[in-house]
Parts: structure tokens; C-alpha cells; sequence
């Protein structure tokens, strides 16, 4: 397996992207990767790494770069950090990762080993409204949306991501812990029901399992997260071989 940190230019300064892939020249079909709430820690790289290992060019971005290099969430037990960390989590806009999406395609475009479209993109609690956001955007590069835990999918808003979820091609995929306490699956009740509408759309709800049950961590659960991924695995498989 290969693993590499690069840094490319964007509108609003400098980012990191980090990429995981196979051996060999590929090219390799590729996965974007939207990190999950807390950053691009030790944990979703491990779980880029499992998707590497399918045959995939995974690439993950750093959607915090405005605010620090590879910002992440430290200290859930300090006020003044959480505090800090919610105002650089909620202030990252869909435009502002639209704009780093331009620039880590400009990077995979360019590198031999990573194949052309269509692509598949997996998206961690916050990272699962890009995901949708980024296939309604470009559906004809991205055809298979994966989304673990989502948040901030169904809002009150006109541009609701929910909302583009009928017209999209493709498969989409989404798993939920049943005991998720930040974004519980009933908090996007509305999103859900468009999947499952879907004619490639599938939702699962896992029993015993929290917000963030896919990314080794605290509240990582294993029997779920397997099932989660290996739905993920199918997906990618069926729009991208």
C-alpha cells in the first residue's frame, strides 16, 4: 500500500490532501474520502486505508485548511476547544468545500495513478452532506455516494441536500447507529425515506451502535461498521468496475 501528504493550491491558500492506494501504477478507480467531524485523524486513515485495500486511489482533503494545517478535535473534554471546534466545523460552507473539491480533482486528474471517472466518494457525519452535495454537482463524475452517520443532511433550508437525493444516478448507500445521540436517524427521517425510494438506494439502521460507529475510535462498533462497509464495498463496486 502507498500512503502520501501533498499540499495543493486552492482559491483560499494552501490545503493538504492525503491519499492512500494500492502498489503498483494503477490507474486505480478513485474514492474521495469527506473526514468525519473531528478531522482527518488517526482513525479515518486507518479506515482509508481498508478502502485502499479493495483497489481504490482514496483521497481525502483537509476541510479545516483555513483554519489550521490539518486541524483536527484534540480535547472533547476542554469547553474553550469545543467551543472552537463547533465555529470552525459549522463555518466550513458547502461553498468552501465545493472550492477545495475543484482543487484536490485538479491534483487526481493530473496523477497517472488515479483513473478517470466515474468515481465514487464516502462521506463520515458531516463529510455524508458533501458527499451528497458533491454528486448533485457533478453526478456524472461521482455515481456512487456512500454516507456513515450522516449530519446536517436535512434541513429546513431551500437547498436542503435531502432534496436533490430523487434526482441523482447511481447508488447511494447509508448506515446509521440506531443509538446515535448527535444526528439520530430519526433527525433525518425525510433523507432516509428519499433513499430507500431510490431504485440503487439502501439504508441500514445498526442496532448497539453510536455517531461515529465506523471510524476506529471511541465509538467505533465493529459488527456494524463491517456491514456498513462492506454495503460500501458493493456500492463501489457496482458503479465503478
Amino acid at each position: 500500500m502507498i500512503e502520501q501528504t501533498e499540499t495543493v493550491e486552492t482559491a483560499d491558500g494552501p490545503m493538504g490532501v492525503h491519499i492512500v492506494r494500492p502498489d503498483g501504477d494503477g490507474p486505480f478507480p478513485v474514492v474521495v474520502y469527506f473526514h468525519h467531524g473531528p478531522g482527518l485523524d488517526a482513525g479515518s486513515k486507518e479506515s482509508m486505508g481498508w478502502i485502499a485495500d479493495w483497489g481504490y486511489y482514496v483521497i481525502s482533503h483537509d476541510r479545516y485548511h483555513r483554519e489550521e494545517p490539518w486541524y483536527h478535535l484534540a480535547r472533547r473534554d476542554d469547553p474553550d476547544e469545543m467551543n472552537r471546534f463547533w465555529g470552525v466545523l459549522m463555518g466550513t460552507t458547502d461553498a468552501m468545500v465545493a472550492t477545495d473539491l475543484e482543487a484536490l480533482l485538479a491534483f487526481v486528474d493530473a496523477d497517472p495513478a488515479a483513473r478517470e471517472a466515474p468515481m465514487g466518494t464516502i462521506g463520515f457525519c458531516i463529510g455524508a452532506r458533501s458527499v451528497l452535495v458533491s454528486m448533485a454537482a457533478d453526478n456524472v463524475r461521482f455515481k456512487a455516494g456512500v454516507g456513515m452517520h450522516p449530519s446536517f443532511t436535512v434541513t429546513e433550508d431551500d437547498d436542503s441536500p435531502h432534496l436533490a437525493v430523487p434526482g441523482l444516478d447511481g447508488s447511494i448507500y447509508l448506515g446509521y447507529g440506531a443509538d446515535d445521540t448527535m444526528q439520530s436517524p430519526e433527525s433525518q427521517q425525510a433523507l432516509i425515506d428519499m433513499v430507500r425510494a431510490h431504485p440503487r438506494g439502501e439504508v441500514e439502521i445498526h442496532d448497539h451502535a453510536n455517531h461515529g460507529y465506523t471510524v476506529p475510535g471511541p465509538a467505533y462498533a465493529e459488527e456494524a461498521a463491517d456491514r456498513s462497509y462492506a454495503k460500501a464495498k458493493e456500492a463501489f463496486a457496482r458503479e465503478l468496475s
